[in-house]
C-alpha cells in the first residue's frame, strides 16, 4: 500500500517505517521540524513537513496515500496541548477524506475507567475527533512501552540510574502493563493488513502488570543500580512533576503530563487484540534488556539526534533526550566561504572567540586527567571523519554544510557541536550548536552552571566566524576577473 506516517521520527515510527518497508509497502513520512534528521538516512522514503494546524499543508503529503498512522501527540507543547491536538486531529480528518484516503490507524493511549489527566482526556479526544471523520479509524492504545526514547522509560530511567534515593509519591504503587516496543510494532504493521478493523479501538498489554516502583526497580537491576524508594503519602504529584523536571533529561512539560496521569489506575482488555494478532510477548525484563543491547550498537547519523549511542558514550545512563545551546546568522558569503572558515577550527583562530574561556575549561579537565589541553589537528588541510580537533572528535563532515563534533573532556554526560551551514535566500544561514547528554542530576547541573558561557560565546563564535567568511568573499571576489 501506498502509507503516509505521521510522527516517522519518534520512538514509535523511527521503528515502524522499517518494518512496513520491509514489508514491501511504498512509504512517505512527515515531521514537524525539515532540519530534524532522519534515523535511516539509505531509505528513500518521500518526505514532508507538515504543520497541522495548516490545512494548507496537507493535501500534497495525502495525495494518492491509501493509509495513514497518526503517531503524533502535543504532550510537550504545554498546557494548551489538547485542544490543539483535537484541531489537528480534525484537519487530518477532513483532509484524508478530500484525498481519498482508505484508512488512518491512530496510536492512542491507555486510559483509566474515569480519566482525569490532560493526557489522557487529548488521547482520548485525538481519537473521538478522527472518528467523527468520514474515514474509518483503527484505533490501537497502549500504556508505558519500553523503548529507548519513550518519556514514561526514560523518566524511570533517569530516576533509578542516579538517584540512590527516592522520595515519591502514594500513586507509586498504581499498576500498568508495560508492553516491548517490538510488540507494538508488530501490531501497528499487521492491522496494516486489516480492513476489517476499522472503526475498533484495540487495547494492547503486556504479560504483566506492575507497580511503577516495581517496574522502576526491574529497570534499577538491569542498569546494575540500587534505589531506595520511599512513599511519602502527602507528597503532591505535582511537586514531585516539579523535582523530577530538574534531575531528569525528559523535557519538563513532557514529564509533567506523564506524571498528572500517575495515580490514575489503567484499564486494559488485551485479549481481543491478542487473539486477532498472536504474538510472543515478551516480558519486562527481556523488553529492558533488548533497549540496553540495541544502545550498545554502532550507529553513525549525519547529523545529531536524540539517543544515539555514539553521541551518548555509548552509557545507558546519560539522557536519552539531548539539551542544545545554538546560535545561527544569515551570511553575506557563499558556503565553501564560510567552510574555509569552519576549516579553521583548532588552528591559529582556534575557536574564534573568547579562547580563554576555551583553556580554562581545558585546563580544568588536564588537571583530572583528561585530554583538555592536547590541541592541534590531525591533519589541517581538510577535516576528516575520525581525525582530532584539539580534544573534539570528528563524527561527521559534508564539505562546505556540515561538521559534527564529538565532545571528548572529562564530564558529567556526552556532548558535541554541530556547525551547519544552510542556503538562506541569496545568503547561507551558518548554525553552531552544542548538544549534551547529561548523566542524571550532576549532568544537568554541569549543563546549567555553563549555560550563560554557551550563550555568550556561541554569539561571538558565530559573529566573528560570519564576519572572517564575509572578509574571504570579498577577497575572493576581488580576485576573480570582472
Amino acid at each position: 500500500m501506498r502509507i503516509l506516517v505521521i510522527g516517522a521520527l519518534g520512538t514509535i515510527g523511527s521503528k515502524l517505517v522499517p518494518a512496513l518497508l520491509q514489508e514491501g509497502h511504498d512509504v512517505s513520512i512527515s515531521s514537524r521540524d525539515p532540519k530534524k534528521p532522519c534515523p535511516w538516512p539509505e531509505q528513500s522514503c518521500q518526505r514532508y513537513t507538515l504543520d497541522l494546524l495548516v490545512p494548507d499543508t496537507l493535501p500534497a503529503a495525502l495525495q494518492e496515500i491509501e493509509l495513514v498512522y497518526y503517531l503524533m501527540h502535543g504532550m510537550s507543547d504545554g498546557q494548551s496541548h489538547t485542544e490543539a491536538e483535537i484541531t489537528v486531529a480534525t484537519n487530518l480528518a477532513h483532509a484524508a477524506e478530500q484525498a481519498g484516503v482508505k484508512r488512518i490507524i491512530y496510536m492512542g493511549s491507555l486510559v483509566s475507567p474515569k480519566p482525569k489527566s490532560a493526557h489522557m482526556l487529548a488521547r482520548i479526544a485525538t481519537g473521538e475527533a478522527l472518528a467523527r471523520g468520514a474515514v474509518p479509524v483503527t484505533e490501537l492504545r497502549a500504556g508505558i512501552i519500553i523503548a529507548p526514547g519513550s518519556a514514561a522509560f526514560e523518566v524511570m530511567r533517569d530516576l533509578v540510574g542516579h538517584m540512590p534515593l527516592a522520595l515519591v509519591p502514594r500513586a507509586i504503587d498504581t499498576k500498568a502493563p508495560p508492553i516491548a516496543l517490538d510488540n507494538i510494532i508488530y501490531y501497528l504493521v499487521k492491522l496494516a493488513e486489516m480492513p476489517h478493523t476499522a472503526g475498533q479501538i484495540f487495547e494492547a498489554a503486556g504479560p504483566e502488570w506492575l507497580s511503577y516502583r516495581q517496574l522502576m526497580l526491574c529497570i534499577a537491576k538491569q542498569l546494575k543500580r540500587s534505589i531506595n524508594i520511599i512513599v511519602l503519602p502527602g507528597l503532591p504529584v505535582r511537586l514531585a512533576c516539579s523535582v523530577l523536571g530538574v534531575i531528569t533529561s525528559v523535557p519538563q512539560a513532557l514529564a509533567k503530563a506523564l506524571i498528572d496521569g500517575l495515580a490514575e489506575p489503567l484499564q486494559a482488555q488485551p485479549d481481543k487484540l491478542r487473539q486477532l494478532l498472536p504474538q510472543p510477548l515478551l516480558s519486562v525484563e527481556q523488553a529492558i534488556a533488548e533497549v540496553l543491547k540495541q544502545e550498545q550498537v554502532e550507529t553513525y547519523p549525519k547529523r545529531w539526534r536524540d539517543g544515539v549511542p555514539r553521541f551518548r558514550n555509548f552509557s545507558s545512563l546519560h539522557g536519552f533526550y539531548a539539551k542544545c545551546a545554538k546560535k545561527s546568522l544569515r551570511v553575506n558569503a557563499s558556503a565553501e566561504a564560510i567552510w574555509q572558515v569552519v576549516n579553521m577550527l583548532g588552528g591559529r583562530r582556534r575557536y574564534f572567540y573568547f579562547d580563554s574561556l576555551w583553556a580554562l575549561r581545558e585546563w580544568m579537565d588536564f588537571l583530572l586527567g583528561g585530554p583538555g589541553r592536547e590541541h592541534g589537528r590531525s591533519d589541517f588541510r581538510q577535516l576528516k571523519v575520525g581525525d582530532r580537533v584539539d580534544s573534539w572528535e570528528i563524527l561527521s563532515v559534508e564539505e562546505a554544510a556540515l561538521l559534527v563534533m564529538r565532545f571528548g573532556m572529562k564530564a558529567p554526560g556526552g556532548g558535541g557541536m554541530q556547525i551547519s551551514i544552510d542556503p538562506d535566500g541569496q545568503q547561507q544561514r551558518l548554525e553552531v550548536a552544542l548538544y549534551w547528554h547529561p548523566a542524571g542530576f550532576w549532568g544537568l547541573v554541569y549543563w546549567y552552571f555553563f549555560a550563560p558561557w554557551h550563550r555568550w560565546l556561541l554569539w561571538g563564535m558565530t559573529k566573528n566566524m560570519a564576519k572572517l567568511a564575509e572578509q574571504k568573499q570579498q577577497a575572493l571576489q576581488a580576485k576573480s576577473p570582472s
